[in-house]
């Protein structure tokens, strides 16, 4: 399924914006988000990677509990880890959970 229509759509990507908060604070991880749909994914991502990077650094063990909530394969992120071809490892988990939590927001919504 296409989710990057649904990008630019402020009603999906608050629903999404409250699915990630609610998965990261059943991890006891908390961030903000403005709800500002001009700089929805830029600020999701740089908002959730550095909270990813601590996780990758002191507590892996939680990241992969955190990732499995979520519903993203395990598989996914050992080919991150050995790919890289994102740049940055917390921007690219946090880009696969930004875009798994708005495919789970769009499949609720439209079936």
């Amino acid at each position: 399924m296409n989710i990057t229509p649904y990008f630019n759509n402020q009603a999906y990507i608050v629903a999404t914006a409250a699915q990630i908060k609610k998965d990261f604070e059943f991890s006891g991880l908390t961030f903000q988000f403005s709800n500002d749909p001009a700089h929805c994914y830029n600020e999701l991502l740089y908002q959730i990677s550095p909270l990813i990077a601590d996780l990758i650094d002191k507590k892996f063990d939680k990241l992969l509990n955190l990732l499995y909530r979520i519903d993203i394969p395990e598989n996914k992120i050992s080919d991150l880890m050995t790919s890289n071809a994102f740049g940055s490892l917390p921007e690219a988990i946090a880009d696969l959970v930004i875009r798994r939590e708005l495919l789970k927001v769009v499949i609720r919504r439209n079936c």
